[in-house]
């Protein structure tokens, strides 16, 4: 797979997870809808990874501030 082709899987997967979550807020199942949230900033991280750092092999973690970290989104 192309680098743009995984981006695009990771971007178009987080796009579906996010109106499950908008539905799981208005339906007011907020315990879910933050999970879902969650799911959608590491998604989108792991995207964000792909592009800046490397084409492949993105980090297996669900931690979003080393995901952000690694993917160059923490500047200090």
């Amino acid at each position: 797979m192309q680098a743009e082709d995984i981006i695009n899987y990771w971007r178009d997967s987080s796009d579906k997870d996010y109106l499950t979550m908008m539905n799981l807020f208005k339906s007011k199942d907020y315990h879910w809808s933050l999970f879902l949230g969650h799911l959608v900033i590491e998604k989108l991280l792991k995207a964000l990874f792909v592009k800046n750092v490397a084409e492949e092999n993105v980090p297996r973690t669900h931690n979003l501030l080393l995901l952000a970290n690694k993917a160059g989104a923490i500047y200090r």
